[in-house]
């Protein structure tokens, strides 16, 4: 049975937000619609809501889950972006980002997420662990190596054919033959024992002629243009000093230092496990560092007013009790 596509929570919302445009009640009203799959319109309430206040961080995240569950893995990543640049230690935003990038197909980007959610977390996770190892891999995998080549069968010889020569072939083979037989016949009379075909295999000019110098190869100055010998001291090298170390041009910049940046662990969320674990000073400083940020957040109101009045030192109460014993004291000794 299909879900109802609105609730009495979601009238009320609905109507207490179409009489104060400006308030927060966008939120849980989107949230109520996402449970419905009413995903296109939680995404205008959303919108509509960032427009008066865009610094509203739990806003920012319900709007890149809404996006997710669209399948608008795009617009989600930019949503969730600008809730880490608004809280960078924000874990469910970088765990969502973290899985959109995953879904467009982008491991680099996701496995850098992953890890920022890890280094948050304050106990191991062994699924996250798991999906880190194996984008790791992927990551890092050889590629693969091409496959040889192999041919099914030898290709077949080509036919041996007999060359007939034709009768215009046979006249030049025989006047060929003819005029070998004359250059041995001049060799035989002139007592050239060697044909001249081999006399001249070689070049003449492989060996140099009898008043060969240097200078044959010296490059002539041009006229008008006056070169210099360089220096002696040219082919001297620079000598090396210890005291100034040789500059590595070769070596990376030095980073600019990081600007300075609020402590990333004053979330909400380490503020609630704070509660949870009975340290509630620890959560008040930081509900109190997150309005100092955001006074408009009516949601950390809520849970700081919870948390009751500021303690009280433990100095400032041994003082008292010391007060109320000296004062009990002068009161014994009047009587």
């Amino acid at each position: 049975m299909a879900q109802p596509a609105t609730s009495p929570k979601i009238e009320e919302l609905r109507f207490r937000l179409k009489t104060d445009p400006k308030s927060r009640l966008f939120f849980p009203l989107a949230e109520e619609l996402r449970k419905l799959d009413q995903y296109a319109e939680a995404e205008q309430v959303l919108r509509a809501g960032l427009g008066q206040h865009p610094t509203y961080l739990s806003a920012w995240v319900s709007l890149g889950r809404v996006l997710r569950e669209a399948t608008k893995h795009q617009e989600a990543v930019e949503a969730l972006t600008k809730a880490l640049q608004l809280d960078p230690g924000n874990v469910v935003a970088a765990r969502l980002l973290a899985d959109s990038y995953l879904d467009l197909g982008d491991r680099l980007d996701a496995i850098k997420k992953y890890k920022l959610v890890r280094a948050l977390l304050p106990n191991d996770d062994e699924e996250l662990e798991a999906i880190i190892a194996r984008l790791d891999r992927e990551l890092n995998a050889p590629p693969p190596s091409p496959a040889p080549f192999i041919t099914d069968s030898e290709p077949a010889p080509l036919p041996e054919t007999e060359v007939v020569p034709s009768s215009g072939d046979n006249q030049v083979f025989a006047d060929a033959s003819a005029a070998f037989q004359e250059e041995q016949s001049v060799a035989e009379r002139t007592a050239d024992r060697e044909p001249m075909r081999a006399a001249h295999a070689q070049s003449p000019f492989e060996e140099p002629v009898k008043d060969y110098t240097a200078d044959a190869v010296t490059v002539e100055k041009p006229k008008g243009v006056h070169v210099d010998t360089a220096p002696a001291v040219a082919e001297v090298p620079t000598p090396w000093s210890e005291e100034e170390p040789a500059s590595d041009m070769f070596a990376p910049a030095e980073a600019p230092p990081p600007p300075a940046q609020e402590d990333l662990a004053n979330t909400v969320t380490m503020a609630d496990l704070y509660v949870k674990q009975g340290l509630p000073d620890k959560a008040r400083e930081i509900y109190e560092s997150i309005l100092r940020r955001e006074p408009d957040n009516a949601d950390v109101k809520s849970k700081l007013d919870a948390l009751g009045g500021a303690p009280r030192d433990a100095k400032v109460k041994k003082l008292e009790k010391w007060l109320a014993k000296v004062k009990k004291r002068e009161e014994g000794s009047v009587v």
